[in-house]
């Protein structure tokens, strides 16, 4: 196929003007291949919101293990190094019967009533955060609070000491920004090799010493049978300990700032804090911090859109541009904290929908009601040109938000 890009996905220009971008496809091609991140593989993104929806629920023809279609997809796209099977044997890379298998190993953990019994600690995490932030009469909002606060939950919950937070900001990031370069890629090899590394050694002291934690849980099913391998452990760890907070992140982040963009939202909820969890719906959906899918591969030929799609093509499906699809959303670009219902995608929908997706509405809720609750004349401390957003495809991320509050500077 043609190697050039119709549509700028990946540029920090794109970070700019994601919306327009979005909206442009979903109006002449939400559905349309061109080449993805390396300039080369042909990828289908989809864009409208019916499409997208579609995708999500169809496992027949939308999957996300290549094993599941062809052994000619499994050797071209599936992981075979020691260290890709330790990061990549979750539940969100396997389809049917196996993924229900492994999701159901850590779905005790984030039931609505496991989590909510974690709102007093999730409150506390909170406060000393912004405790620390008071004393200094400023912020940055994704180092000083958006990260920490989901990373100490999710580290309490699996019992992972809290000492080397920066290593998993750092693994994290390489666990999903793109590596273009030979020096990036070694550099990410290397920090995910120390990743790896890290595990094993958590795994085998959390034998020797198991505790009261998800960890030791997940270590006490892979003992007692077959039914979670050894990769299959680092994996979920790995994933839990990636996904568990990324997502919170740039929920907290984009929240944020939509709120300080939008006055009228952001007063009323100060007026009514009760409105936060129906207003965190609206911001999850109006800037979706999960943008785009895993890669998915066509399991047949089907029709998608009017598009003619063949099995084993890749597809991915764009969140973020669903959520403001006009056809689906009135005034779809408004910030409308009272909107109802709110069918949006920022969690996914059907089989895979994001498990932790009761914790991090918590955390959300939470930490946008403590923020703005501790600092109510909270205001950006850049001007909106100056903000950047994270290279990573797969999130709509703040790199930084630096915020003030009480007397300005003259």
């Amino acid at each position: 196929m043609n190697q050039t890009r119709k549509y700028d996905l990946y540029s920090a220009s794109f970070r700019q003007q994601t919306h327009q971008t979005f909206a442009q496809m979903r109006a002449d091609d939400p559905v349309f291949q061109q080449p993805g991140l390396d300039g080369q593989t042909p990828i289908w993104f989809v864009t409208g919101y019916a499409e997208v929806e579609q995708v999500l629920l169809d496992e027949r023809h939308f999957r996300r293990d290549p094993a599941s279609i062809s052994p000619e997809l499994a050797q071209k796209y599936g992981g075979t190094t020691d260290l890709q099977l330790m990061l990549n044997s979750h539940m969100l890379n396997r389809d049917g019967a196996d993924h229900r298998r492994l999701r159901s190993l850590v779905g005790q953990a984030f039931t609505p009533k496991m989590v909510q019994s974690m709102r007093p600690r999730i409150e506390q995490i909170a406060h000393d955060l912004l405790d620390k932030a008071a004393a200094q009469g400023r912020m940055e909002l994704v180092a000083d609070y958006a990260f920490p606060l989901p990373i100490t939950v999710i580290a309490e919950l699996l019992g992972i000491p809290l000492d080397n937070q920066e290593n998993f900001r750092l693994w994290s990031n390489a666990f999903v920004q793109p590596a273009f370069t030979p020096e990036a890629q070694q550099e990410m090899m290397l920090k995910l090799q120390a990743f790896g590394a890290y595990m094993q050694q958590l795994v085998v002291e959390r034998r020797q010493q198991p505790g009261d934690d998800l960890l030791s849980a997940l270590i006490h099913v892979q003992e007692a049978g077959d039914r979670l391998s050894e990769m299959e452990l680092f994996s979920m760890l790995a994933l839990l300990i990636v996904a568990g907070h990324e997502t919170t992140v740039s929920l907290i982040g984009n929240a944020t700032l939509a709120l300080l963009q939008n006055p009228e939202a952001r007063n009323a909820l100060q007026a009514d804090p009760d409105l936060i969890p129906n207003a965190l719906e609206e911001l999850l959906r109006y800037d979706s911090p999960v943008e785009r899918t895993l890669t998915r591969f066509v399991a047949a030929d089907t029709e998608l859109g009017g598009r003619k799609l063949q099995k084993g093509d890749l597809l991915i499906a764009v969140l973020g541009s669903a959520n403001r699809d006009e056809s689906r959303f009135t005034e779809a670009d408004r910030l409308d904290i009272f909107r109802r219902p709110n069918p949006h995608l920022a969690f996914g929908k059907g089989s895979h929908y994001c498990l932790g997706a009761p914790l991090a509405r918590l955390e959300g809720e939470i930490a946008l009601r403590t923020l703005f609750q501790r600092f109510p004349d909270l205001r950006l401390g850049i001007a909106v040109e100056e903000l950047t957003w994270r290279n990573t495809p797969l999130f709509r991320a703040l790199t930084h938000l630096p915020l003030t509050w009480g007397m300005r500077d003259e």
